[in-house]
């Protein structure tokens, strides 16, 4: 944008010494065109800045669930090896209780440094529509839920993971579940042998 600036106002030293060489300041008018033209090229330029950074956001949010789900799998690998092993820093594999989404949150957080590119919150919740924040929920023992809420697509991207405290295991594998806009679909648990799944209803 300076050197626009730069440019123009050589242009309108040359359109004035062409008609006068006495030339020795700029006229008001001419001033006003140049002011003018600052003011557009600085609305265009913040406008491009903003559409930047919120789409910059949204792929960090994006990397954020694909790195929690990384996490969390090599985690619970490690009580498939074996199951004397501690994972999330303190949860023993042998307990007969799986791991709190309030353990694998400050894990997340306290070991993984992973944070809400918004800077409005944590980057773990319990609501994948809250901005810039991943999900972790237990639908059913032993089995997680990872989420996260896609503003540019308009929908909920879902990877469940089946530990060994899982009666019933389920694929580890990203599922995608449509939602309107903002954010405003209801869900209904289902129980289906073991575990617990989601249909949409309308609100």
């Amino acid at each position: 944008m300076l050197t626009t600036l730069v440019v123009i106002i050589q242009i309108l030293k040359n359109m004035k010494h062409s008609g006068n060489k006495s030339y020795k300041a700029f006229t008001l008018i001419e001033l006003l065109v140049v002011v003018a033209i600052i003011g557009i090229l600085s609305a265009v330029g913040v406008v491009a800045y903003n559409g930047y950074t919120k789409s910059a956001k949204e792929k960090v949010t994006e990397a954020n669930f694909n790195n929690i789900n990384k996490a969390l799998v090599l985690e619970f690998m490690k009580c498939e090896l074996d199951s004397s092993e501690l994972i999330f820093n303190n949860h023993s594999c042998s307990n007969s209780n799986a791991p709190s989404t309030n353990l694998i949150g400050n894990y997340i957080t306290n070991n993984l440094k992973i944070k809400n590119p918004y800077g409005t919150s944590s980057a773990v919740s319990t609501n994948p529509c809250n901005q810039g924040t991943v999900s972790i929920s237990t639908p059913s023992k032993g089995n997680y839920s990872i989420n996260y809420y896609s503003n540019s697509s308009k929908k909920i991207s879902t990877h469940s993971i089946g530990t060994t405290w899982t009666p019933v295991k389920v694929t580890g594998y990203t599922t995608y579940t449509p939602v309107k806009i903002n954010c405003t679909t209801t869900y209904k648990k289902v129980k289906v042998t073991g575990y617990t799944t989601y249909t949409t209803i309308k609100p």
